[in-house]
């Protein structure tokens, strides 16, 4: 078999053998999606903590646990509404509906990317498959049971809180900075091992033993991290190359693995709505109380839409408030369209700050009072002009081009300083750095000989 063949996920040939095998790309994807869901709403709700830091400052600080919070009713929605054997917890309008198709749990990521997760029959070869396909109770079979809804509520939930919280504190203890790299002297580090040592003999044994633990969690952690990614790399490569049917090494423990969502393992419309939902005008206290009841199972399933529509909604404020937006590049940052306002770009306001206004020469600066070794600006032949004609040169335009200076025309390597007059660099430098003012204007050049700057072009 060709190697391209079985890493592409586009490839006939493994569609053929099990169509409904996913690659590996789209459970990476899936994957993608959770691990990014977690800092996402931690900016925004930040974010939002700046503005109104007296309700939201508690929940930020205790985001890990709210969000693992959130995060098992989600999960636990999305397996068991739809991955449960038994539909006796579900809602009553919805348990017709669920009975017909009970084979299609999954997580709140997967249902995102039409993936589910089954049971995994114990043979597996073409015969046997070929034989369940027509079996009565394949359907039920491969339906998730409560063991198989808690443990992969266990490593949906509980493992990314263990890995996130393990992180943070590694983090705070220090992360990869040793003591070495805090202390460039041999004897300032020497010196802080002997104080510990001493600190050492007075605490009790129970400190000690805690000290001991963290500092074994800290130089253990990034073997441990480094020994878990390696593993679930020998994983990805079995399942990348159809070795093992298993992408998590979890799934294997419970015999369950990640297939493709078919035709017929949903029904061709799944509503929102309860089907029996009585009619609001007729029957008003029926129809709140039936709406009321599957609140729930409405909220949960309206999330596979919120999340594209959020997505859309964020690039669409980074689109507005980007250099790209034409009405941005007017001034018009108002959203009302047309020009810009009178007082400011994004209402009015915020003015609009005109440019800054000419420093007018000093009575005492050089181009009243010429420095020793000004000669007036010339040029050594006649400025040609068209025919081939010569005509007189032109003394204020040589004046305006030359330095003020040295009477240099044109001025050789120009600079500016920050009240706006060019002269050359080294007449520039050398001036400043004697009298830290600007020639013309006498004003002082905050800064000194940094605030100079080279003119190119």
């Amino acid at each position: 078999m060709d190697i391209l063949q079985s890493v592409d996920p586009t490839s006939s040939l493994s569609s053929l053998s099990d169509p409904y095998r996913p690659s590996f790309f789209e459970l990476f994807a899936q994957e993608q999606l959770r691990d990014l869901l977690a800092p996402a709403l931690r900016y925004v709700l930040s974010v939002f903590t700046q503005r109104h830091p007296r309700y939201l400052l508690r929940i930020v600080n205790r985001f890990d646990e709210l969000y693992a919070l959130a995060m098992y009713a989600v999960e636990r929605h999305y397996l068991k509404t739809w991955g449960e054997r038994s539909t006796t917890e579900k809602t009553a309008a919805f348990s017709l509906l669920i009975a017909v198709h009970p084979s299609t749990g999954s997580s709140f990521a997967e249902n995102f990317y039409g993936l589910r997760r089954r049971r995994r029959p114990g043979a597996s070869t073409d015969r046997a498959k070929a034989a369940a396909t027509t079996r009565p109770g394949q359907a039920s079979y491969e339906a998730l049971r409560n063991r198989e809804i808690s443990l992969s509520l266990l490593f949906l939930v509980g493992l990314p809180y263990i890995q996130s919280k393990a992180k943070d504190r590694w983090e705070r203890m220090g992360g990869g900075v040793s003591e070495e790299q805090l202390f460039d002297n041999g004897e300032e580090l020497q010196g802080r091992r002997a104080f510990q040592e001493n600190e050492q003999r007075t605490k009790s044994q129970l400190v000690r033993l805690k000290e001991k633990s963290e500092d074994l969690f800290h130089k253990g952690y990034p073997y441990a991290a480094s020994f878990y990614q390696l593993w679930l790399l020998i994983y990805h490569m079995r399942y990348l190359f159809g070795k093992s049917p298993y992408w998590r090494p979890w799934l294997r423990w419970m015999r369950v693995d990640v297939r493709r969502v078919s035709q017929d393992d949903y029904p061709n419309s799944v509503p929102i709505l309860p089907p029996d939902l009585p009619h609001p005008l007729r029957e008003p206290v029926p129809f709140f109380t039936s709406l009321i009841r599957s609140s729930p199972f409405i909220f949960f399933e309206l999330l596979k839409y919120a999340l594209p529509a959020s997505i859309f909604f964020f690039k669409f404020l980074e689109w507005w408030y980007s250099s790209d937006n034409p009405r941005r590049r007017r001034g018009g940052g108002d959203g009302n369209g047309g020009a810009a306002p009178a007082q400011g770009g994004f209402g009015t306001n915020v003015p609009l700050f005109g440019p800054p206004s000419v420093l007018m020469p000093d009575k005492e600066g050089v181009l009243f009072h010429k420095e020793e070794g000004y000669q007036p600006p010339r040029v050594p032949t006649k400025m040609a002009l068209a025919g081939g004609m010569h005509g007189p040169t032109n003394v204020a335009s040589l004046l305006h081009n030359s330095c003020p200076l040295c009477g240099r025309t044109p001025v050789a390597n120009p600079c500016m300083l920050p009240t706006g007059y060019v002269f050359c660099y080294t007449c520039a430098h050398a001036y400043v750095d004697e009298h830290g003012q600007c020639p013309v204007t006498r004003r002082k050049v905050i800064g000194g000989k940094d605030s100079i700057r080279r003119v190119l072009g």
